[in-house]
């Protein structure tokens, strides 16, 4: 198996604040995968939640990758008190899984893309079909059709950016990871997007700096379409599954030409993430809130080498 490509294909995934808080060593036919605690974000992330999402996002597309090169995959997630770094075990065996070496062409084509998405709705059987994606991994895609649970999920989402811009810890850890020319991480001012007109955010807005708040303004959709993908409980070892879930979400809304992005400020604040579930339903562990739609080619972010994340023997 190739290790560069299995690796190459990892450090594709999603992060926050494209952080990329993982690390890989290969023993036999089995990839262990570690968290990079020089990676995480103690302000914008203090419970690490989103750290273990991220690292299930990079699982799945190794899990990809692999099932691409002819290999299936079984995932191991493991809480070791001697390791404790060491968050999962990939025990690359068996036939592939098909349907996910479909996705892999659409690795390098997935994107957050924080601009403006036209008025076309998704078809309601691609949306039962990317709730199916997520239902493999573990999770359920909540849309939120409803009037009431969209001006909550703003209401909500409002706080948080108003509690974001006055805590001073969040904002320098943002400073340190957002804005200007990035080579190997972090997200550069070009994959900021447009700045939303009016108070109603459909996208976050990360800019750290005077310059990057003076991006040109542009009008965004006046009915975003919104899911939550949640789990029935949490933990280290739902979040790693959840990752795997979004992840499914993501790449497979990639292959249909749908544009995502994701609207995650509300769930990074206790006191509002509890709020985000619906109290009807047995998932009620909200991890993402994604926003879906049909938007315009955005550039790439930066990706660091596999010479950093790869633990030698």
């Amino acid at each position: 198996m190739d290790r560069d490509a299995l690796l190459g294909a990892a450090v594709l995934a999603p992060s926050m604040h494209n952080t990329q808080p993982w690390r890989f060593r290969f023993v036999g036919e089995t990839v262990e995968v570690y968290r990079d605690r020089t990676r995480e974000l103690p302000a914008e992330d203090p419970s690490r939640r989103m750290l273990f999402v991220s690292i299930g996002a990079a699982i799945f597309n190794l899990r990809v990758e692999a099932a691409a090169r002819g290999t299936g995959s079984v995932v191991r997630h493991l809480v070791d008190q001697q390791r404790p770094d060491l968050v999962a075990v990939v025990e690359l065996e068996g036939p592939p899984n098909e349907a996910m070496a479909r996705l892999a062409p659409y690795l390098t084509q997935r994107r957050t893309n924080r601009e403006p998405f036209s008025a076309d709705r998704l078809p309601a059987q691609l949306r039962v079909e990317l709730d199916l994606c997520a239902r493999v991994e573990g999770a359920v895609l909540q849309w939120l059709d409803t009037k009431s649970r969209q001006w909550w999920i703003r209401i909500a989402t409002n706080e948080a950016a108003t509690a974001d811009d006055e805590d001073p810890a969040r904002t320098a850890e943002r400073r340190q990871w957002v804005g200007g020319d990035r080579q190997y991480d972090g997200v550069p001012s070009s994959a900021l997007g447009s700045r939303i007109a009016g108070g109603n955010p459909v996208v976050r807005e990360l800019a750290a700096t005077d310059v990057d708040l003076g991006r040109p303004v542009a009008d965004f959709e006046k009915e975003p379409q919104l899911a939550v993908l949640a789990t029935r409980y949490d933990g280290p070892i739902e979040w790693l599954r959840a990752g795997q879930a979004l992840e499914h979400v993501l790449l497979e809304a990639t292959s249909r030409g749908v544009s995502t992005s994701l609207l995650n400020q509300a769930l990074e604040h206790a006191e509002l993430r509890g709020q985000i579930n619906d109290p009807l339903e047995p998932w009620q562990r909200p991890q993402a809130v994604i926003r879906f739609g049909y938007g315009p080619p955005v550039p790439p972010t930066p990706r660091r080498p596999i010479a950093e994340v790869l633990i030698r023997d």
